[in-house]
């Protein structure tokens, strides 16, 4: 049993809310670090310890794994982020690449999760013929908080006895104590945190939206031991790498697919984040160092799994709890020039190839607890 699930089931965990800062899985990414006004809420402070088993890639060291050979090729094509423009008359659309330069970025506010468990039990209520995984048709939610429709209406509800956590797609409060959703994943807190391939889930990759969160008690210990999530300017189109099961990605075909692990470059030290606008360094507080300090410590040891997209870089922080601790800039001294790609497995494409065999549906799930199709009709990996 994970310590989370022990401390969970032993009721150490009040009521009341967090929330974790994204990417959208279909809509746009422009706003990946774009300020949240929202009704303000009570923060559960997630306990300290891991989500998943022991053997999870979530809770796995990669400082001493090889290098992949094309570990700068793949980096520089992640930070390359692409748009399409039209063109007049019969033109063919026009597609642009830009350089993102961005630091790394801290996002605690936008495209954020609500996280809750205990509070008011709530009605479920699937929009469609089918939503994904089956939940129970009630489930405690706080009455005070409700998933943000501008933000995918992404929410993860921890089951009270700590064994499942619950992620939603498209969710929104249509009662005082109901909730419907487009689309739901459950995840067994005991598993290892990934789905089968083609499997999707309320993240474009297909993993968790709750883990690779930087928490507050992690920061204030000083101490993070376990991967992160991160998301990109542009991963990779149409592949990805356990233990991604699908993709959003809409880079380069060879760039760095979702699901890849990255981690710190050897020698690599934390530098100054400096003001666009005058190039000024922006200093640190000795405390905000040392917080920062929490976080590259992780990355080298740890590293970060590409869970998504992102206008830049991002990191994914505990909101409301980390409202005082972190400003979300603290890592801009660091690019994506800073990292190194571990080896990555064979990519699997998605779709799946129509011209070789499919992914059995009822393949056996090593974190999602049920393996629906891929790409049934009104799923996020159908919407992408």
């Amino acid at each position: 049993m994970s310590r989370v699930r022990a401390a969970l089931a032993a009721g150490l965990v009040a009521s009341s809310t967090l929330s974790l800062a994204g990417c959208s899985r279909g809509g746009s990414d422009e706003a990946a670090i774009a300020p949240q006004a929202a009704a303000p809420t009570a923060v559960v402070r997630m306990q300290q310890g891991t989500y998943f088993a022991s053997d999870s890639p979530w809770n796995t060291r990669i400082d001493a794994e090889p290098t992949d050979p094309d570990s700068a090729t793949l980096i520089a094509q992640a930070a390359e982020r692409t748009g399409v423009r039209e063109r007049a008359g019969d033109l063919p659309p026009l597609v642009e690449r830009r350089v993102v330069r961005a630091g790394l970025w801290i996002n605690t506010e936008a495209w954020t999760t609500p996280i809750v468990t205990d509070g008011v039990p709530t009605t479920m209520t699937c929009r469609q013929t089918s939503c994904g995984d089956d939940l129970p048709s009630r489930l405690p939610v706080p009455a005070d908080v409700s998933p943000d429709p501008r933000y995918d209406g992404w929410m993860t509800i921890l089951d009270p006895g700590g064994r499942y956590a619950y992620d939603l797609w498209r969710a929104r409060r249509v009662g005082a104590a109901q909730i419907s959703y487009q689309f739901a994943r459950r995840w067994d807190l005991d598993g290892l945190g990934f789905g089968a391939p083609q499997v999707v889930g309320a993240r474009g990759s297909g993993l968790p939206l709750f883990a690779g969160l930087i928490r507050r008690d992690e920061l204030m210990a000083g101490r993070i031991d376990h991967a992160l999530a991160i998301s990109v300017p542009g991963p990779a189109a149409s592949t990805f790498v356990p233990p991604a099961s699908t993709t959003d990605g809409n880079g380069r075909v060879t760039s760095l697919p979702e699901g890849a692990r990255i981690r710190l470059r050897e020698g690599v030290v934390l530098r100054p984040a400096r003001d666009p606008r005058t190039g000024r360094a922006l200093p640190l507080t000795a405390e905000q160092r040392r917080r920062a300090d929490a976080v590259v410590a992780s990355l080298r040891m740890y590293g970060a799994i590409v869970v998504d997209r992102a206008s830049v870089p991002t990191l994914y922080a505990e909101k409301g709890a980390l409202s005082d601790e972190l400003v979300g800039n603290e890592l801009q001294g660091l690019t994506l020039d800073d990292f190194e790609v571990v080896q990555l497995p064979g990519r699997q494409r998605y779709p799946a190839d129509p011209s070789g065999p499919s992914p059995s549906p009822a393949a056996p799930s090593t974190g999602a607890t049920t393996a629906p199709a891929a790409g049934a009709a009104a799923t996020p990996g159908s919407l992408s």
